[in-house]
C-alpha cells in the first residue's frame, strides 16, 4: 500500500518531466535531476570507506543488508542547508528501515560538527575532504556535484540518484520502491 502511494506521488511529477517514463532514464527537474535503476540495470554493488567526525571508521560493506542513503554535503552549500530539514526528517521516519549517512566533501571537523549541532543532524557525517570517499563511488556520485543523494538498496547496489536539492517527495518515493 506504502509503495503503491508512493508511486502515486510520483507519478504526475516524472511525467511533467518527461513523455516518456522508461526505466532507467533520467529526469529532470528544476535545478535538479534524478535516475531510479530498475532492479535489472542496477550496477554491481558500491565499496567506500572513510573516518566519521568522531573517528569511527564506516564501511558501505559493513552495511550490507540495509538501505543507505548517503547525501554529500558542506556547511557552506546553500542548498544542503535548505535541505538539510528534509533530510533530518527522512533519517528520523525511517529509522530501523534505512541507515542515512552524510559525507562532507569540504569541510575540517570543527566547521562540520557545527553545521550538525546548528542543523540537529540526527545521522552521522563521513570526513570525505580527501576525496577517497566520493571516488569510491565514481560513475555513480558526480566527483563535483554537491549536494548529491545516492540510494544504495541492500545488496550494496545503486538503486537512485538525485542530484541538487532533494524534493522530499520524490526521495522518500525511491526510498519506498528500494525497501
Amino acid at each position: 500500500m506504502k509503495r503503491a502511494y508512493s508511486l502515486m506521488l510520483l507519478l504526475p511529477l516524472l511525467a511533467a518531466c518527461s513523455s516518456t517514463l522508461d526505466a532507467g532514464a533520467e529526469y529532470e527537474g528544476g535545478d535538479a535531476n534524478y535516475v531510479m535503476w530498475d532492479e535489472s540495470e542496477r550496477t554491481d554493488p558500491v565499496t567506500a570507506s572513510g573516518t566519521t567526525f568522531d573517528g569511527t571508521e564506516l564501511s558501505l560493506e559493513d552495511l550490507r543488508g540495509e538501505v543507505v542513503v548517503i547525501n554529500t554535503w558542506y556547511a557552506a552549500c546553500p542548498p544542503c542547508r535548505a535541505e538539510a530539514a528534509d533530510l533530518n526528517a527522512i533519517a528520523e521516519d525511517y529509522e530501523g528501515q534505512v541507515t542515512v549517512l552524510g559525507v562532507n566533501v569540504r569541510d575540517n571537523a570543527a566547521t562540520a560538527q557545527a553545521f550538525e549541532r546548528s542543523f540537529g543532524t540526527p545521522y552521522e557525517s563521513i570526513d570525505g575532504s580527501d576525496g577517497n570517499f566520493i571516488a569510491d563511488l565514481e560513475g555513480t556520485v558526480p566527483l563535483q556535484a554537491v549536494p548529491t543523494t545516492l540510494i544504495i538498496d541492500a545488496e550494496g547496489r545503486p538503486a537512485a540518484r538525485f542530484i541538487g536539492q532533494i524534493n522530499p517527495e520524490i526521495v522518500r518515493g525511491m526510498i519506498d520502491d528500494t525497501l
